[in-house]
């Protein structure tokens, strides 16, 4: 593969927002050319190797701790996946499978779950059962030498393969989690796994968004017999299975919602409790945080309308007008004015508050 400027400059458009001003982002676009052609040789002589990770913690949803790579590390993962691996990294996937595949999010796999619940009912006319899985610590577990397979099956530079095992060999064992080839590989790493649910196992409702998967059924025992297999299929390629994993009936938890099958045949898909909580919490520490001018209304109302985006893609408008209602009254004790429409939110602070009177939009 060749590393031309063209292609790094590129990738440093798709890792760089256009208005960034970030320090470190600004120093390197200072040298913007004298960087990206040193970034180019070194890729191309072999002598290019990873910078160590910076750890960061993630509060929301759940905590964790993420491994987050340099800017140059950035650059080099767009322009080696954007325009090598991520043909090769999709094309194997079934269209059951969703995450990291253009089209395929939240959505795709939501659109794909509620489908197969309607065409479940219409075939059988009553409640399914589920088999609810995921992986135990999926990406701090994947084996490297499992990993080294697949690279040398989908990739065929050696360039790029090298490279790639230099992000990978940054880890004793599993994937660094804030690498575009990790997301890319932990996708490909289950494929057999998919094809082996539908063409051995004959699963007709099935469902993957990375390591959270799903079989609907009539039958219990089945689902159990496929439990089993799974279980195995899933050891012998060095994981586990998470120890929740059970099976369910008439309901099950999927990408933070609740879907729940009616008697009539209708899909309801609520937002899970203790999703809901979290971020009740969440925001009522960004009001502590927004009184004390820690953060900022505009900082406030992004995190607010992508929640507000997340939870009306289920049916839950009672639930957002009446937190629409309860942020109101809030901010209103602390000196602010929120109005809220479809996909857009505008806080600002009224004459009553010391940091002055300041629009602060959050367009959708």
């Amino acid at each position: 593969m060749v590393f031309t400027y063209a292609m790094l400059y590129q990738a440093w458009r798709d890792t760089v927002a256009v208005n960034s001003t970030e320090p470190n982002r600004a120093r390197y676009k200072y040298y913007l050319e004298e960087n990206l052609y040193s970034l180019a040789e070194r890729l191309e002589n072999g002598t290019f190797e990873p910078s160590p990770m910076r750890l960061k913690t993630i509060y929301y949803p759940k905590l964790r701790t993420a491994q987050v790579p340099s800017l140059e590390d950035k650059i080099v993962q767009h322009a080696i996946c954007d325009n090598c691996f991520y043909d090769a990294a999709t094309k194997p996937l079934i269209k059951e499978t969703s995450a990291c595949v253009r089209g395929r999010g939240n959505l795709y796999a939501s659109w794909i779950l509620k489908e197969q619940m309607h065409r479940y009912y219409r075939k059988h006319g009553k409640m399914p059962y589920f088999l609810k899985c995921d992986i135990h610590h999926y990406f701090a577990s994947i084996p490297h030498d499992r990993v080294y397979m697949l690279l040398d099956r989908y990739v065929e530079d050696e360039e790029v393969k090298n490279i790639m095992r230099k992000f990978i060999g940054m880890t004793d064992i599993g994937l660094p989690l804030g690498l575009q080839q990790s997301q890319l590989l932990a996708n490909l790493y289950l494929s057999e796994m998919d094809h082996r649910i539908k063409e051995v196992l004959r699963a007709e409702f099935y469902g993957r968004y990375m390591d959270d998967f799903y079989i609907m059924h009539h039958d219990p025992d089945y689902l159990r017999s496929c439990l089993a297999y799974i279980d195995g299929y899933v050891q012998s390629i060095g994981l586990t299975l998470n120890p929740k994993t059970e099976i369910h009936r008439g309901n099950m938890d999927y990408l933070g919602f609740n879907y729940h099958l009616t008697d009539t045949g209708k899909v309801i898909q609520r937002l899970v409790k203790s999703k809901r909580n979290t971020k009740r919490r969440q925001l009522k520490k960004m009001l502590r945080d927004l009184a004390e001018n820690k953060i900022t209304a505009e900082e406030f109302a992004a995190s607010y309308l992508g929640w507000r985006a997340h939870a009306l893609q289920g049916d839950c408008y009672a639930l957002v007008a009446a937190w629409d209602d309860w942020l109101r009254g809030e901010l209103k004790k602390i000196g602010y004015h929120m109005i809220a429409t479809k996909g857009r939110i505008w806080i600002h602070a009224t004459g009553n508050h010391n940091a002055g009177c300041r629009d602060e939009r959050m367009g959708g």
